[in-house]
């Protein structure tokens, strides 16, 4: 196992008795109660398990439902489609040790990506799942780079807020226009104070 993994999940297709020992090995199946030979190497692993979702079971148990990702998909559904009506088993390593979880059979060709462990798994081992896997259906952290940019303030006139608008301080001015003398042209202006001489 590598440093890296908390657990291994192996899925063995069932193979021909008669293939010679290289390829195949004989295993008694625990729900199935009979002897079957399965294939040496695994056809689905760890590495193809995108995503879980545990799920307690009556016999004390768990089981756990494995969303595989595309590579995974697409062995999944080449292998259900050729050996339909033959057993798909699958092997547990955790530091705790390694056993046979569970036997099922495959009936139907699966093209969802989606298989299903239905019982046998320990409490232990679910954990060792969780902190391996992300949980099917829980929500993703949003990375700071995908959220959307903050989109500025529109002004009146179409024009967009800045930086120097959101932080200026607006002196209270009217924006009425200046009143005019009666008779004269000029502005009505206040008077501004004479600037002050400087004394000798």
């Amino acid at each position: 196992m590598s440093h890296k993994e908390e657990i291994t999940v192996r899925f063995h297709s069932e193979a021909n008795k008669n293939d010679s020992d290289a390829f195949s090995v004989p295993v008694n199946l625990l729900y199935q109660h009979r002897q079957a030979y399965l294939s040496r190497i695994a056809d689905l692993s760890e590495k193809q398990i995108e995503k879980i979702l545990p799920f307690p079971v009556k016999d004390g148990s768990w089981g756990c439902v494995l969303k595989l990702n595309s590579q995974g998909r697409i062995r999944l559904e080449t292998m259900s489609g050729e050996i339909r009506g033959s057993a798909l088993v699958v092997f547990v390593t955790t530091k705790a040790g390694h056993h046979q979880v569970a036997d099922m059979i495959i009936d139907r060709p699966v093209s969802d990506g989606i298989i299903t462990i239905p019982r046998g798994l320990t409490e232990f081992e679910i954990q060792a799942l969780k902190k391996q896997f992300k949980i099917l259906g829980a929500p993703t952290k949003q990375n700071w780079r995908d959220k959307p940019k903050d989109r500025p303030q529109e002004l009146p006139g179409g024009r967009f807020e800045t930086p120097n608008d959101r932080n200026a301080v607006l002196d209270p001015i009217s924006t009425a226009a200046p009143a005019r003398r009666r008779g004269s042209p000029d502005l009505d202006l206040p008077n501004l104070p004479s600037p002050s001489r400087p004394q000798d």
